[in-house]
């Protein structure tokens, strides 16, 4: 039952929930597997998630797009609103994840690259935001599900040993 609780938390909390497993009085590394195990399932599900929910809304703009179109074709509008409509459009793309996260996780994807963005992101966003976010900038699928779970067995490595140091240190565990 303990290792369910620190797959739920490795699931909810992701790296951070090393300290819970350890908590729970699991050993080391089968606090660590759990939690691993219950970030993975939060990554994939996240990934798999924003990359459904990003086709739906891309074919709903491409359907509303051609009905635009359609509608300013037999009203016999001149190329101008289009134009315009092109411009607006641009503009939107561009504002894509325009807050703080968006356009720090566009920085370290720009200058570390997918692999970069997957071994920082847990640290700088967390687990479910680093997915969330890969996802939304569009990185591949697999390539980010892998990079990311790459970062998240960093980490939460990083976080095992940290934890089992201090509860050594204060002779808790």
């Amino acid at each position: 039952m303990r290792f369910v609780w620190a797959f739920l938390a490795g699931f909810v909390l992701g790296t951070p929930a090393i300290p819970v497993g350890l908590s729970l009085s699991l050993p080391g590394p089968i606090a660590l597997f759990a939690v691993l195990l219950g970030a993975g399932c939060c990554v994939v599900f996240a990934v798999v998630a924003v990359e459904r929910a990003r086709l739906i809304w891309q074919s709903w703009r491409a359907r509303r797009k051609s009905a635009a179109r359609q509608g300013d074709s037999t009203t016999g509008t001149d190329g101008a609103a289009s134009i315009g409509a092109l411009d607006v459009r641009d503009h939107a793309a561009k504002g894509r994840l325009s807050g703080a996260a968006g356009q720090r996780a566009r920085r370290v994807l720009a200058r570390f690259g997918v692999p970069g963005f997957g071994i920082l992101g847990p640290a700088l966003f967390g687990t479910w935001g680093s997915a969330l976010l890969g996802a939304a900038l569009g990185i591949p699928r697999l390539r980010l599900i892998c990079w990311l779970m790459a970062g998240v067995t960093v980490w939460c490595t990083v976080l095992l040993v940290a934890s089992d140091a201090v509860l050594v240190y204060f002779g808790i565990g």
